[in-house]
């Protein structure tokens, strides 16, 4: 039976094999660890669907862009004939042989309904040919699209098969010499800058970047934004910080200001329940909990861990939460239900040092608040005198197909309220 390449999330479609625990031979039962694969926002632990004799492994370690229900191993087993995770496909796969040119290749099955590049891995005509050079079809195009002459190619893949690293590797090599010609002394002394040779990188876009792009950029296309701006003093809310740490720090706690906001505004979801939505399409689905996704930003793009039922959480139950979803984050350790739900996204930067900045909606959720650095301004006290005050710049993007300017703005008014007199929010344990 073929084991494919598993969903692990609900928007993965494809997927980088980290590791096997696992090699041909080995005798494997029905939830074994196979390979832990890194989705486009988490690294997760896949498990044998069945049981019975790891017979081979189609795809090496590292490999990246592996479709979902792509085949990445061989189990010998008597009681299915595809991956339980994937039997959906299994209707699709026919029995019938393929006939080569020149060798015969048995038992290699095939639907015209599945793409040929489905599996990379698998042993086609072309492979046994004498006169055909072997090369992966992902290796083909890439050579076919960067005009690589793969003719002189010693493959490193299997029983010398040309894979996609030799076609990157022959591309560096072939950049290296064009810029060391280009560098030659010929005939008269040439004198050649820094700034004449051209200098870039072609990066290769992950799971996560491919699933950012398409989603914020459906996000920016198809949302209808509209932004509320409010500035919100927070001498009250700091001094209260500072009281409420030093209760902590006997118990090794430390509660910080975006501990603070994500308690406000789980507080002002339920004040504003109207906003405490999500967009269906046909339909507006409203929550009765405070569920906050907070923005992480992580090596090569962000996630958005959510804090759940936040009203009934103390400041600390917030922060201990809070910091154990940012470290798994950066680990990328989150499970699909940690990084799900929600109503809106919290993105601070001001951590950062920026002033103010407009957040784009994080779909479905029907808003999504930006938080700049806190600033000491001047401001008018009640007798006229002018006073410091400190300050931050919230801006509030709204999704005006769930949302209307009125009710957004009651919202952001009670996140203020909040975090100017946080006697109101603080009223209970901390």
């Amino acid at each position: 039976m073929e084991i494919l390449m598993p969903a692990l999330s609900p928007t993965m479609s494809e997927g980088k094999l980290i590791k096997w625990f696992v090699k041909a031979g080995d005798k494997i039962k029905a939830g074994d660890l196979l390979a832990e694969i890194e989705t486009d926002k988490a690294i997760m632990e896949f498990e044998s669907p069945d049981e019975g004799i790891l017979t081979k492994t189609l795809v090496p370690e590292g490999d990246a862009s592996i479709s979902v229900n792509q085949p990445i191993a061989i189990l010998e087993s008597a009681f299915s004939s595809t991956s339980k995770s994937n039997s959906e496909i299994k209707a699709k796969l026919s029995v019938a042989p393929l006939n080569t040119t020149k060798k015969e290749v048995k038992n290699y099955q095939t639907d015209p309904a599945i793409p040929e590049f489905s599996n990379k891995y698998s042993m086609k005509p072309e492979d046994v040919s004498d006169n055909r050079i072997k090369i992966s079809p992902l290796a083909r195009k890439m050579a076919e699209k960067l005009d690589v002459n793969i003719s002189n190619i010693v493959g490193s893949g299997p029983s010398g098969r040309i894979v996609k690293a030799d076609i990157l590797a022959l591309e560096h090599k072939e950049k290296t010499t064009q810029l060391e010609k280009s560098l030659e002394i010929t005939g008269q002394e040439k004198i050649v800058m820094a700034s004449d040779i051209k200098s870039s990188e072609r990066i290769s876009l992950t799971a996560m970047r491919k699933t950012i792009a398409d989603r914020l950029t459906s996000a920016k296309r198809d949302i209808p934004h509209f932004y509320l701006r409010k500035k919100a003093r927070v001498d009250k809310l700091l001094d209260a910080r500072e009281t409420i740490n030093k209760k902590l720090h006997i118990k090794g706690l430390k509660v910080s200001l975006n501990d603070m906001i994500i308690k406000a505004v789980g507080q002002a979801l339920q004040d504003n329940p109207y906003c405490n939505v999500t967009w269906g399409g046909d339909h507006i689905v409203k929550e009765n909990f405070s569920d906050i996704a907070i923005a992480v930003a992580i090596q090569g793009g962000l996630l958005t861990p959510v804090v759940k039922n936040v009203t009934k959480k103390t400041l600390s139950e917030i922060s201990l939460e809070t910091k154990d979803l940012i470290i798994r984050s950066k680990e990328k350790k989150l499970t699909p239900t940690e990084f799900s739900g929600g109503t809106i996204t919290i993105s601070n930067l001001g951590m950062m040092g920026i002033d103010s900045f407009d957040a784009v909606i994080n779909p479905p959720h029907g808003s999504i608040l930006a938080v700049s650095q806190t600033q000491m301004v001047p401001v008018f006290g009640d007798d006229d005198n002018v006073e410091k005050a400190t300050i931050i710049n919230l801006t509030l993007s709204v999704d005006h197909r769930a949302i209307d300017g009125a009710i957004g703005a009651s919202f952001l008014g009670s996140i203020v309220s909040y975090l100017e007199e946080p006697i109101t929010l603080l009223s209970g344990t901390y």
